[in-house]
């Protein structure tokens, strides 16, 4: 793409070049980093990216090249390239790899390391980097807290990524068999998971406790839903009336509260959220969405021939077994990492605001690694205005949005022809579920007053549009608003009983959006690339969920 060209949101910039990084196809990730990001991830993510991702493909014996990825005016491409097929002896190597996953089960031991070792091992160093009284450093002591966090981040990228495989592909190979056995489109079969994730659930583990709690006292229900014009102070309160909320927030009040980002807020640092949050579990019956989910899967198995019953149980039992993997790996990981580095950051930013160095104290969110070491050292770079217009640079490319593909045109998908049998069923089975994560229409609707996503969650509703672009919009929310946003995280469930139905920019039928409007029971329409731009902030909508439809009936 040439200089000053259109960007995805359809805005010129004379400045903007949009050139490939190298020959080959490159392919924006829209459902993760739909915004330029900051210039710690554009230091950290491509290394960790490919390194993750490499202990996948070897681990599966996947027929995936080495991944490269990079950022173009901040925003994140991946190299989209096809396996060198010409290579015989490495073809059978990695199908034999493949088929030794399968006989033996791999994604079981696992999900044993990560239970027993990866996933305590990782909040244990959380805990540690979150106890530490960040005021109390002397400047020295700040830059080697802001390094070790800075590591940390990228060790916990490479471990969210590692788990891709166990986490994606059981998941994928059941939808593929049961929509082979019963002539079924497979995107709907993904709803036999909804329930199976409790870390994604409006009642997550940590909150079970307090939730136990406050449905048993009177007292402590009415203190939670009291008035409270000052969130902070309400959640001082609660935290001192209830201890187990005052654990909940010792164990997730330094993760992100959504998003992959910096920029991103932790949980700590928006009460407000997690009162709602704490509100809407209570009056929660996570058993709904599993008894929903139960209830399909034996619908889909009554069309299945009776002889391959027996593997479609066996091969649901183990999918359902790992399906918590896929939000625990990025939660438990770099969501807390980079929570960690934030307040770092921010108290970066706190002291060298308060020296009258910097503009604005959270101006320290987009500095580089080398620029910590100097900013505390007393040098003289970057000076205050150049780090302000690096942030409002990076705010003005987000607005801009980018090009889905740069370099050539993506190249048709390989038939599957001459494959060994355990290739085609591990990449059939990686491909569907990768989809169902990244996917989007192929392109925008332009029907006057109709934006097409993807179908995510089935029903039919109709109320005011509430236009979310960051995470404090989310408090803007009023009960029977449709929320429409780019994507959806995990600090979006304190919200979702208010809404109605969920419009998203990015992502499909796999997609955390998608996932909580099957949970919770709500319409979702997703992967609508320009929802956001098209739909004006408090127009009436009508979304049909079954459609993959999106009406404006007025603005």
């Amino acid at each position: 793409m040439s200089p000053g060209s259109e960007s995805a949101s359809g805005t010129a910039s004379a400045d903007l070049q949009w050139d490939a990084p190298a020959s080959g196809t490159w392919r924006q990730d829209r459902a993760h980093f739909p915004m330029a990001v900051t210039a710690l991830m554009q230091e950290v993510q491509p290394g960790a990216w490919a390194e993750g991702y490499a202990a996948t493909v070897e681990e599966w014996g996947l027929l995936i090249p080495p991944r490269r990825g990079t950022h173009v005016n901040g925003f994140f491409y991946a190299l989209v390239n096809a396996f060198d097929r010409s290579d015989t002896a490495e073809l059978a190597r990695r199908a034999s790899v493949t088929q030794h996953a399968f006989d033996t089960r791999i994604w079981r031991s696992v999900l044993q390391h990560w239970d027993n070792e990866a996933k305590p091992s990782s909040i244990a160093i959380h805990r540690s980097l979150a106890a530490v009284d960040l005021a109390s450093l002397h400047d020295a002591a700040l830059a080697a807290h802001l390094r070790l966090c800075i590591e940390h981040w990228r060790a916990m990228w490479v471990q969210h990524l590692r788990f891709n495989g166990a986490a994606m592909l059981p998941v994928g190979d059941f939808v593929l068999h049961a929509s082979t056995w019963t002539g079924r489109p497979a995107v709907p079969m993904f709803a036999v998971f909804d329930g199976y994730s409790p870390v994604s659930s409006v009642l997550p583990p940590e909150l079970e406790p307090a939730i136990r709690t406050i449905r048993n006292s009177p007292s402590l229900r009415a203190l939670l839903d009291a008035h409270h014009d000052d969130a902070a102070q309400h959640m001082r309160e609660l935290r001192s009336a209830c201890p187990e909320i005052d654990d909940y927030m010792g164990a997730v009040g330094y993760r992100l509260g959504s998003g992959f980002d910096l920029t991103n807020p932790t949980i700590g640092e928006r009460p407000g959220v997690v009162i709602g949050r704490i509100r809407a579990a209570v009056d929660h019956e996570h058993d709904d969405a599993c008894e929903r989910a139960d209830a399909l899967a034996a619908d889909i198995r009554s069309d299945v021939p009776a002889e391959h019953h027996a593997q479609f149980d066996d091969l649901l039992a183990e999918a359902r077994l790992v399906y918590r993997l896929r939000d625990e790996r990025g939660l438990y990981s770099d969501a807390s990492a980079a929570g960690l580095l934030r307040l770092g950051l921010i108290e970066l930013g706190r002291r060298l605001y308060e020296r009258g160095r910097i503009n604005f104290m959270y101006d320290t969110l987009d500095v580089t690694s080398a620029e910590i070491e100097s900013l505390l050292a007393g040098g003289a770079t970057p000076d205050a205005d150049t780090l302000s217009r690096r942030v409002a640079r990076r705010k003005e490319l987000s607005a801009l949005g980018a090009p889905p593909m740069l370099g050539d045109p993506p190249a048709p998908p390989a038939p599957p022809g001459g494959l060994p049998a355990a290739s085609v069923r591990v990449m059939s089975a990686m491909s569907l579920y990768l989809d169902g994560v990244l996917g989007e229409v192929a392109a925008p609707s332009t029907d006057v007053g109709v934006i097409t996503g993807v179908a995510g969650s089935a029903g039919v509703y109709e109320g005011p549009a509430r236009l979310v672009r960051n995470f404090d919009e989310l408090l803007l929310l009023d009960d029977g608003d449709v929320l429409v946003t780019t994507a959806t995280g995990e600090s979006f469930n304190a919200f979702l009983h208010l809404c109605g139905a969920i419009v998203t920019d990015h992502g499909s039928f796999a997609s955390h959006a998608a996932i909580m409007g099957r949970e919770m029971g709500i319409p979702a329409v997703v992967g609508c690339v320009n929802g956001t731009k098209r739909i004006p902030d408090r127009a009436r909508v009508r979304v049909d969920g079954s459609t993959g439809t999106v009406t404006i009936l007025d603005d």
